[in-house]
């Protein structure tokens, strides 16, 4: 069953890359954060997050910040709040 879900995992994140790849992150505000430079995944944990480049400073964001894709990916207003609560070190400062 381990298995299965793993290759969810990877499959998720292989159309994640095509969708999100180079597409501009921004706040509902319309604050741009960087461009999507890479989909980040941890099998056994099941998490996906996609590293954001921004002039060559990268953070690493979770996937389930994302409100919306169309032209720009589209994050909760509430970013930070949301990874501090999270317990997530990770948070995109």
């Amino acid at each position: 069953m381990n298995i299965l879900r793993m290759l969810k995992t990877l499959i998720t994140a292989k159309g994640l890359e095509v969708l999100l790849l180079g597409k501009e992150v921004t706040m509902p505000d319309g604050v741009s954060l960087g461009v999507v430079a890479r989909i980040k995944k941890e099998l056994p944990q099941d998490k996906i997050w996609m590293v954001v480049d921004n002039q060559g400073q990268e953070s690493i964001i979770p996937i389930e910040q994302i409100i919306s894709v169309a032209n720009k990916v589209v994050l909760f207003d509430d970013l930070s709040a949301g990874l501090a609560a999270d317990g997530d070190s990770r948070c995109f400062c």
